[in-house]
């Protein structure tokens, strides 16, 4: 059925997924975010990070249009948790910044951003936060009869044009559920260069041609997307047992000239035709088509998930438990047509919450999470060794009330293993997490939050096997592989110890009425903190990097407060104030990089019952506190407006909808990008679409 067609005002509290407990978000001690309903369906984009970066405490990673990377309180990558339905993802994004998230935001009917460590309850992967992407491929209620969805949408800063679909339904006690999403975009338009005229050398010839060149356009940005998923479930009274299939592909370009073997495949030029004639036909014509001016990422994925939830007796009230299966590949295809490295991971993760019998005032929660992954890398930028990676955690999380005092804690144990396939290198760690939190409700509307969190992370397998031997050595120079996207040669640790973070926090929340907000003061110290350090040292031209560790303090705020302007009937004006900040330094000396800037902003909405719109204004700040041999960033202004409406039919609606994003077309170069200096942002852009509901 079509959903309600009057823009909703509601104050209505629900209950947070992510937050494993029955809990709304004015009651749960995770700052967290969300996104759904119309809200979502106004910033979804192509990428997570572009779908999130409004949202109170994010920013983006790019990677040029392919790949946008969310990054919570500074930190993101390996520590930025991102997950499917409450279980991982496993796929490459977290071992190198151009790899993007195999998921589609989409086809998501909600996303739940907790901010701060969140280790407790997903692993020792979220020491910065978790990302939720939830849908509906796996139903968890018998439909009202055959509903669905139907979206296009056209931007016009990279012609990108998106299509999406849903159909549910459902016949006796078994629901069904299917979607699609096809995308396709040329390469993006930006304001000026899109190579940074200040990081170029005007004297040299080549990279004065390399910046003339980049004028108005970001080059090898076009992208190609497709999702097809298809889930059932046998609903009953209390409960359900389902399951869903998902088969993703994604073709984008990597622009800047990331991926530098041009040379290497041009002296094999007179050979690729011979070679060709080796292959199957259809092998022969995708290579003439993969001829293209950059290397491209081809990434497919096929993944399987089981989900129950049902009623249990005696101690236990319902379990809840998901296992997923996924099959994942991508290659890295060079201009010439050939496979410069093909990434693969297989794995299957699976989560069992176990809800103790409570009441009103007492919950409480156990769980099991367990993961095996096989992961390999195979070609010239193979510079990680085939590696298998198990984990198995143990957790509990309570929660009991006490007059206006709600109290939450909980522990965590994780056991994992790294273990290279050929040889006897291997990591073995154990990982303990605790937290507790209290939020005293001292008036109806508003509570404050006082938390504490003790979050300890294993090494990743980049950050211990990168160029390391079967042997646990550092590679000879001379067999050093480049990782290309970074342009560096990044060496391991292989004998890193566990990261240990304690955070502390305090919020204040008004959560009802008229005027809701919140403001959070966050101090992270994070002992033993593995990050890439550039050593200054070169080996062919080519920098030299080293996983180090190094104590580290994060500490920052976030505020957002909405408040209505003028009512006048079914008119409804809001103001709405925004902003974060986070600062992080190493204990010893200097700042930590890729650190996003000071914002600060505002959004001025109109509603009426059949329509809305929306004019946000962003300040974003100089970045100037950088790292060792990092450059500092200028900051912009950003100026985007949204404008839908609604159009009811007999038992369905469209919906007509213009979002103009950048309308001063500054240019814009995200601190936290690696490409910052050679794929800034686009530019002004104009995005039309219909969506039909019925």
């Amino acid at each position: 059925m079509a959903q309600e067609l009057e823009h909703s005002d509601s104050t209505i509290e629900e209950v947070i997924v992510t937050s494993t407990l029955h809990r709304s978000r004015a009651d749960t001690a995770m700052p967290v975010n969300i996104l759904t309903g119309e809200e979502l369906r106004e910033k979804v984009a192509a990428t997570l990070g572009e779908t999130l970066q409004d949202q109170v405490g994010v920013s983006v990673a790019s990677f040029g249009a392919g790949v946008g990377s969310p990054v919570i309180r500074g930190q993101g990558g390996n520590r930025v948790q991102v997950l499917q339905g409450g279980i991982g993802n496993i796929d490459a994004s977290a071992i190198s910044a151009d790899h993007a998230n195999s998921l589609e935001p989409a086809l998501a009917e909600r996303i739940e951003v907790v901010r701060g460590p969140a280790t407790l309850l997903y692993g020792n992967g979220a020491i910065g936060g978790v990302v939720n992407v939830i849908d509906n491929r796996i139903p968890t209620r018998m439909p009202d009869g055959i509903d669905g969805i139907v979206e296009t949408r056209n931007n016009s800063v990279s012609d990108q044009q998106v299509t999406v679909g849903r159909l549910e339904g459902g016949a006796g006690n078994i629901a069904w559920h299917l979607d699609g999403v096809y995308r396709e975009s040329n390469d993006v338009e930006v304001p000026g260069f899109a190579v940074n005229p200040r990081s170029v050398d005007l004297t040299d010839p080549e990279e004065y041609e390399e910046l003339i060149e980049s004028r108005g356009r970001l080059g090898n940005s076009n992208t190609r997307a497709r999702v097809l998923t298809f889930g059932s479930s046998w609903v009953f009274d209390e409960g359900y047992i389902g399951f869903a299939v998902n088969r993703l592909e994604n073709d984008y370009g990597i622009p800047g000239h990331a991926h530098g073997h041009e040379d290497e495949h041009d002296e094999l030029e007179e050979d690729h035709d011979e070679h060709e004639e080796g292959h199957e036909e259809e092998d022969h014509d995708e290579h003439e088509e993969a001829r293209f001016d950059g290397t491209r990422i081809v990434m497919e994925q096929d993944r399987v998930d089981i989900e129950m939830e049902l009623p249990l007796g005696g101690w236990f009230e319902e379990l809840h438990g998901r296992i997923g299966s996924v099959d994942y590949q991508h290659a890295e295809v060079e201009p010439s047509g050939e496979v410069g490295t093909l990434f693969e991971q297989d794995g299957i993760e699976g989560r069992f919450v176990f809800h103790l019998a409570g009441t009103d005032s007492r919950e409480g929660v156990i769980g099991t999470q367990f993961s095996h992954r096989d992961f390999s890398a195979i070609g010239e930028e193979a510079f990680i060794p085939e590696t298998d990676i198990d984990s198995l955690a143990l957790f509990t999380l309570h929660s009991f009330d006490s007059g206006p005092m709600t109290y939450e804690f909980g522990l965590r144990g994780e056991r994992q293993s790294i273990e290279q396939t050929r040889g006897a290198c291997r990591a073995n760690n154990t990982s303990w997490s605790g937290s507790s939190a209290a939020i005293w409700r001292f008036t109806e509307q508003t509570n404050m939050l006082l938390s504490i969190a003790h979050s300890q992370r294993s090494a990743t397998v980049e950050e211990l096997f990168s160029n390391i031997d079967t042997r646990c050595q550092e590679l000879p120079e001379d067999l050093l592989v480049e990782h290309a996207a970074t342009q560096r040669l990044e060496i391991g640790m292989p004998n890193a110890d566990v990261e240990r973070s304690t955070n502390f926090e305090i919020g204040l929340r008004k959560h009802l009425g008229d005027v809701r907000g919140e403001v959070n003061l966050y101090y992270n110290d994070i002992a033993d903190y593995i990050f890439l350090a550039d050593t200054g040292d070169f080996i062919d031209e080519v920098a030299v990097s080293r996983y180090q560790q190094n104590d580290a303090l994060f500490y920052g705020m976030e505020a957002e407060l909405s408040f209505p302007l003028r009512r006048s009937g079914e008119h409804l004006t809001e103001m709405s104030l925004f902003g974060d900040y986070v600062r992080a330094e190493f204990d010893s000396a200097g700042d930590v990089p890729r650190i996003p800037p000071l914002n600060v902003g505002f959004e001025l909405r109109h509603s009426h019952i059949h329509w809305q719109t929306k004019l946000r204004w962003t300040e974003v700040g100089k970045q100037s506190d950088t790292a060792f041999n990092e450059s500092s960033t200028r900051g912009y202004t950003l100026l985007n407006y949204y404008l839908d409406y609604h159009i009811p039919f007999a038992n369905a609606e469209a919906l007509l909808f213009l979002k103009a994003n950048n309308l001063l077309d500054e240019e814009i170069r995200h601190h936290t990008s690696l490409l910052k200096d050679l794929a800034p942002a686009p530019g002004r852009s104009v995005e039309l679409g219909m969506r039909f509901e019925f």
